[in-house]
């Protein structure tokens, strides 16, 4: 007697087909998803224990079938099949095949997965419609639809009671005129949990919120200024800024150092004077010996960044996908910041000579492609070495003492 067939269904002209042992990898990984608080890039290993029928088999056509099944699924956008880099006879079980989540609802939908948290969720907006006193019953029915729309994670470990008295207590805290750091206003009222409202803004307006009432802590911005600067250099990481700060190289002698710690340096509060903090580097036998020309240095730096006057803005990082994503949103706050061609150049013979590393080898194998940066060297350079090689290169490998 044959098995029946599977159900499928068609979704942007990719036949689906809802076979056993693809619900249960996507129930998995939906699962997974909702315990860790994210609906995207989530990853679920495909080992032995979440596919078992993929190890050990005598004939390869059943592997190939399993290989094809989540092809097929990767297809439809909704996960992403992640393997290690192609070797010699290294076969698909061999390149330890990953599944990451990129659309949650999408996926959820044609698995019929039900949302751990909708019960709770469910629960927590009858109470709020039942208890919740506000004479305002349009901005009650705003409130419920959204937190129906985007559930607060946070709350689901508490009672409806408990949840309803932490949510009262930020209004309150809204309405009180009150003004204080965003996390610190968020552990005030949230059983010391400082993050509940990162980027919850919209809930803040509705429960009164005035504009900038909460804010986020400062940027620091760490600095070192030559005499004359005629370019501001954001440089990635630290260990490379010092390095750099120390030895004054020829590329690099009339730069405006400065590091940021990553992707804080392109938030756009970075050009504000209540978001950003400016640091001096400077050694102990620097400091004694401050003089009013480093005064006028910091204030020629203020003077660039709050907007009073321009610089060509530049960005050195490691040469991997996240560096150029750091690129490309640092143009999102300096339009016409480019990559620093001295270091990358550098970088770059590396990488072309075959040396650095792949991906999987730095803990690097999510990192996305991101396509574009905007810069005509990093889009036309940087990105297609990094494609062709499969390979990156740390910033460190600059080696700025002996540049």
């Amino acid at each position: 007697m044959s098995e029946p067939a599977a159900a499928a269904g068609t979704v942007n002209d990719v036949l689906v087909v809802q076979d056993p042992i693809l619900l249960r990898i996507a129930a998995s990984l939906l699962a997974k998803a909702e315990r860790s608080g994210r609906e995207r890039a989530v990853r679920l290993k495909l080992d032995r224990r979440e596919l078992p029928e993929l190890y050990d088999q005598v004939h390869a056509e059943a592997v190939g079938r399993i290989e094809l099944l989540l092809r097929e699924i990767e297809r439809t956008g909704w996960v992403r099949l992640v393997l290690t880099r192609e070797r010699d006879f290294a076969g698909f079980v061999d390149r330890k095949p990953q599944l990451e989540l990129v659309d949650f609802d999408a996926l959820a939908d044609w698995a019929g997965y039900r949302r751990l948290a909708d019960s709770w969720q469910r629960r927590l907006v009858a109470h709020l419609d039942a208890h919740w006193n506000e004479p305002d019953t349009a901005r009650k029915r705003a409130l419920l639809e959204y937190l129906t729309r985007s559930p607060v994670a946070a709350l689901a470990t508490l009672s409806a009671e408990e949840a309803m008295s932490s949510l009262q207590a930020l209004g309150a805290l809204c309405l009180s005129g009150v003004s204080m750091p965003l996390r610190e206003a968020s552990a005030q009222v949230f059983h010391g949990r400082s993050k509940v409202l990162d980027s919850r803004d919209e809930l803040l307006r509705l429960l009164g919120a005035a504009p900038g009432q909460f804010w986020e802590a400062p940027i620091q911005l760490l600095v070192d200024i030559p005499p004359a600067f005629d370019e501001a250099l954001f440089v990635e990481n630290l260990v490379t800024f010092e390095r750099m700060a120390d030895a004054r190289g020829a590329d690099w002698q009339h730069s405006l150092l400065i590091y940021a710690a990553g992707f804080k340096g392109s938030a756009k509060r970075l050009r504000h004077r209540n978001g950003c903090r400016i640091y001096l580097r400077a050694t102990h036998a620097e400091i004694l010996a401050l003089e009013p020309s480093a005064i006028r240095g910091l204030e020629a730096v203020g003077a660039w960044l709050f907007g009073r006057s321009d610089l060509p803005v530049r960005f050195f990082g490691d040469l991997d996908y996240s560096g150029m994503q750091i690129l490309g949103s640092l143009r999102e706050v300096f339009a016409q910041a480019k990559a620093w061609q001295p270091g990358y150049a550098k970088l770059a013979i590396a990488l072309s000579a075959g040396r650095g590393h792949a991906p999987e080898a730095a803990g690097k194998e999510r990192q996305g492609d991101p396509c574009t940066t905007g810069c005509n060297y990093a889009d036309g350079v940087l990105l297609p070495l990094m494609r062709q090689s499969g390979r990156f290169v740390d910033q460190e490998g600059f080696g700025a003492a002996e540049a």
